[in-house]
């Protein structure tokens, strides 16, 4: 596929430079047809996609934090094991 000549980021809505600046072209199909497509600087990519992924990161940190509780109800806290030789 040819790139345009003039083309905006959709996340930052400016302005991409393709003699110049990184870029991203995502595209969604379906059934063999194109639904959308989306260009970007690669900044905004990065930023957009990591922003989703601290998003999960934080919510599977406070699962495990509530999971811990429960678990020590009904295993008992970890304890030292000694090995004597």
């Amino acid at each position: 596929m040819k790139t345009p000549k003039v083309i905006v980021c959709d996340l930052c809505h400016a302005l991409i430079r393709t003699d110049k600046e990184k870029y991203v072209h995502v595209e969604d199909w379906k059934e063999e047809k194109m639904i959308k497509e989306m260009w970007c600087h690669v900044m905004c990519f990065n930023k957009a996609m990591n922003r989703e992924l601290q998003e999960v990161e934080k919510q599977a940190k406070d699962m495990l934090a509530r999971c811990g509780g429960i678990m020590d109800k009904f295993y008992g806290k970890p304890q030292e094991e000694f090995v004597i030789k």
